[in-house]
């Protein structure tokens, strides 16, 4: 069998340079979580006085994100003075936001379990149905 000499070194050196550059390019850059504040501020809103006539219009949706799992808070709206879907976009949105600050913060939770209280029309306006401390 007859061997054919490396004509090319520079094409070798090439290879071996581009090689290098992708080992060592440095990571990709963690992005920056949304802010979790406009965020907020942006579901109080949506959600507004939470208006009902009757039960069934009454609603809670998990909020937010505990470092080992789980909601954060609960929110009590109201389908006659919110939308549902863009509510659940906001809630997903933060919630999200809320998991990646903890996993760039290494931050750590009570692991406490936060219930769902549900939801009852009362004088008006959709309230929390049980007693649960953690309600948005």
């Amino acid at each position: 069998m007859k061997k054919i000499p490396w004509r090319r070194p520079g094409l070798l050196a090439a290879c071996a340079l581009g090689v290098l550059q992708v080992a060592c390019a440095a990571p990709p850059a963690k992005t920056a979580p949304a802010d979790t504040s406009a965020l907020s501020r942006q579901l109080r809103e949506q959600i507004g006085d939470a208006a009902c006539t009757a039960n069934d219009q009454c609603h809670t949706m998990a909020i937010g994100h505990k470092a080992c799992g789980g909601p954060e808070t609960y929110a009590v709206w109201s389908s006659m003075a919110s939308d549902g879907k863009k509510l659940r976009e906001l809630a997903d949105a933060y919630t999200q936001a809320r998991k990646q600050e903890s996993e760039q913060s290494g931050r750590v939770s009570d692991c406490s379990l936060v219930n769902d209280p549900g939801a009852r029309c009362e004088a008006g306006r959709c309230v929390p149905a049980g007693r649960s401390p953690a309600v948005m």
